[in-house]
């Protein structure tokens, strides 16, 4: 019981706490001592670094120093390390600083070390603890700033309308329209339902229902983002037998560019994405194209009524996350 307790504790923690308040992994080696090994890193004013070490072959360490580079003010200092060592050690100012063992005697020692630092600053919360250059030739150095990508955000942007499309009247009419449409920038993927007259409104309904199914059953759950419609579930991803029908008013439909557009409307050979016939309701899901402005190149083969086509886009977008992450770099004399 009580290590539920504590396990609750700790996930409440890291829920309320904020991100610079939680410790942040910055290194976990295993070495052979052998002598003097020195290990190099950067940290920012206010940080509390966690410094833990053990010998794995029972052996005594001569000793281990944390100090300010390339001052060498000494932060701290054990000796004769022979078990294990825990240690928060306070950050003075932003600089580098040196994670020094030594040891004497023959025999040779395995070590193993683990840091971790807690941000004093939300400022610094995103700072590069890593030292990747040879400190020996260039030790002194300054502060510097960059963008980084720390995550993606994801989106469902709708996007829809409706196309009138002739009959042919006798042959007397050219029966083609086109619905047009530009995905918006970062659209990761896509799906869309064309559906004629009065199908349009019974397949959303439908739909809705198997959606709504889908939600009871937990199967949304993991998804991130929480779809409005099962149009943009279906284009998240999720297993949704969406409603496709032939039968009623009917549509030719072929998703094109604009130069293919035109040599749809010709009656001539043409290349699509996709092309479908006979259909009054149909629903797919696209990973290609991606990016521009395409057309639902649409053809009635009506004769004397006018069909009325609907077109309902959902576009997945994923947008870039940047945050400002603070670094050392060298700084020439």
């Amino acid at each position: 019981m009580p290590s539920d307790i504590f396990s609750k504790m700790r996930f409440l923690l890291f829920l309320f706490c904020p991100l610079f308040a939680l410790a942040q992994p910055v290194a976990d080696q295993t070495f052979k001592l052998a002598g003097t090994s020195e290990h190099f890193y950067a940290f920012a004013e206010g940080d509390q670094v966690e410094l833990f070490v053990e010998e794995l072959t029972s052996k005594k360490i001569r000793s281990i120093e944390f100090s300010q580079y390339p001052d060498g003010q000494m932060l701290y200092r054990a000796y004769e390390l022979d078990s294990t060592l825990n240690k928060t050690i306070a950050i003075p100012r932003t600089g580098i600083y040196l994670l020094r063992f030594e040891e004497a005697g023959l025999s040779k020692k395995v070590c193993r070390f683990t840091l971790h630092r807690t941000p004093g600053n939300p400022e610094m919360t995103r700072f590069d603890t890593q030292v990747n250059w040879d400190l020996k030739a260039i030790p002194s150095f300054r502060l510097g700033k960059r963008s980084v990508q720390t995550g993606k955000k994801t989106e469902v942007i709708s996007l829809g309308g409706q196309s009138t499309v002739s009959a042919s009247k006798f042959n007397l009419k050219n029966p083609v329209n086109a619905y047009q449409f530009t995905l918006p920038p970062n659209t990761r993927q896509w799906a869309y339902r064309i559906a004629v007259g009065q199908a349009a409104h019974e397949a959303r309904q439908q739909d809705a229902q198997k959606l709504k199914q889908a939600f009871q059953g937990g199967a949304a759950k993991l998804m991130g983002v929480e779809p409005t419609s099962a149009l943009a579930a279906f284009a998240l991803g999720m297993a949704i037998d969406m409603s496709t029908s032939k039968a009623g008013e009917d549509v030719e439909y072929a998703l094109v560019d604009w130069t293919n557009w035109e040599l749809f409307s010709k009656g001539e050979n043409y290349n699509a994405f996709i092309s479908q016939g006979g259909i009054s309701v149909d629903a797919q899901r696209r990973y290609s194209p991606l990016e521009g402005t395409y057309y639902f190149a649409l053809k009635s083969d009506n004769w004397v009524d006018d069909i009325t086509v609907n077109v309902d886009i959902e576009a997945v977008v994923e947008y870039p996350l940047f945050e400002v992450q603070w670094f050392l770099e060298p700084a020439q004399p």
